[in-house]
């Protein structure tokens, strides 16, 4: 609650406001007309302001985003079937080369498995020695030609079971060794990210050991109002100035999250030695001129305040001769203590920077202005 004396004098101000039925940017305008407040009746109130600073006009700053690593890029190694990890070759921040032996796991399905190619490599030897024989004795007249027909189904059979198991072994990524040992391979080159297995643990089928990625280019999820999303578009330049990176967007999204900002995914092709995944950064766009030629601003974020019946009409308070004019706007982003805003400001206007919300309270109080003016007496 404000002190006597601040609503006092916030009431009092009410009394003298010219009001009409709305704000001035004509790209944002509720209705036809000013919103204003003299600026002498609130000296007492210390109200304070500070100059607009143009942005780039074709820019969207200041716009939070992560650094990940595209989809493409990596890759999850995982023990194929059970075992005992017995020895890791490779940990966090090493980098690996795709075939390089990560893992080294002792495992009894391995021995099951290996029992069975062989009984299928010497299945598939029997059908050919049959085959042989029966394709023989069919040269020399001594038995049917169906007899040869089954014995060359079953040869295919015997092929098609001994192909399968192998191919089973050579799927699941891993270099058989003996005594049921076998090494986990690195599936690509890159970097390894996590390790999640430690020596001495007994791991099931399918148990992620490792993350793998490539870190060339980075992806950057950037978050953007949904207000700025028509002035955007796939092949537009992005850069993260703090870290020198660039690259370029790929895709917009359309799902709006809590917070009405949309995810748009660039990659970054350059500059990524300061980069990791995970890194909390901000970014910077290069987007389509906005609607109605409003340019951006850096305004302090203390000025932002909204206005209207329901309060979503984003708004600044801008010192116009002896007035606070409320002009309309359209937050893009913001970064510390100041707020990138779309508006129709010109340079250098000064912007109500302390004292934002006395002016929206006056504002409020104005349809109580004449009871609230006799208060005083």
């Amino acid at each position: 609650m404000l002190p006597v004396r601040l609503r006092v004098a916030v009431t009092s101000a009410a009394a003298s406001i010219l009001v009409s039925t709305s704000l001035v940017s004509p790209a944002f305008a509720l209705h036809d007309g000013d919103v204003s407040l003299p600026v002498g009746s609130f000296v007492a109130l210390g109200v304070e302001t500070a100059p607009a600073r143009a942005a780039a006009a074709d820019r969207l700053s200041h716009l939070p985003a992560h650094v990940v690593v595209p989809n493409a890029q990596q890759r999850f190694v995982a023990a194929p079937i059970g075992g005992l990890v017995t020895e890791l070759r490779a940990g966090v921040g090493d980098t690996v080369k795709q075939g390089q032996p990560l893992a080294l796991v002792v495992s009894a399905e391995l021995l099951s498995l290996q029992r069975e190619i062989a009984q299928a490599a010497a299945e598939r030897e029997r059908a050919q020695r049959a085959l042989a024989r029966d394709e023989q004795l069919l040269a020399e007249g001594l038995v049917a030609e169906s007899r040869v027909e089954a014995s060359r189904a079953s040869d295919r059979q015997a092929q098609a079971a001994l192909a399968e198991k192998r191919a089973l072994l050579s799927l699941s990524g891993i270099r058989p060794r003996s005594s049921g040992e076998f090494e986990l391979l690195a599936p690509i080159s890159g970097v390894v990210l996590s390790q999640d297995v430690r020596p001495g643990q007994r791991v099931d089928a399918a148990t992620p050991l490792m993350q793998i990625a490539q870190l060339d280019p980075l992806a950057l999820q950037i978050y953007v109002p949904i207000t700025a999303a028509p002035r955007l578009e796939s092949g537009a330049a992005v850069r993260v100035p703090a870290a020198g990176a660039s690259g370029r967007v790929v895709a917009v999204g359309r799902a709006v999250g809590d917070a009405q900002t949309i995810s748009v995914r660039a990659l970054l092709d350059s500059g990524l030695g300061a980069l990791g995944p995970g890194q909390h950064v901000e970014a910077e766009i290069d987007a389509r001129p906005a609607p109605g030629g409003e340019r951006n601003w850096v305004v302090p974020s203390a000025a932002l305040v909204r206005l209207g019946s329901a309060g979503t009409q984003p708004a600044v308070f801008v010192r116009r001769g002896e007035r606070y004019v409320a002009v309309a706007v359209l937050p893009i982003g913001e970064s510390g203590r100041d707020l990138v805003v779309q508006a129709a400001l010109s340079e250098g206007e000064e912007v109500v920077a302390t004292g934002a919300s006395q002016l929206k309270a006056a504002l409020a109080a104005a349809p109580a202005a004449p009871s609230a003016a006799a208060a005083p007496r």
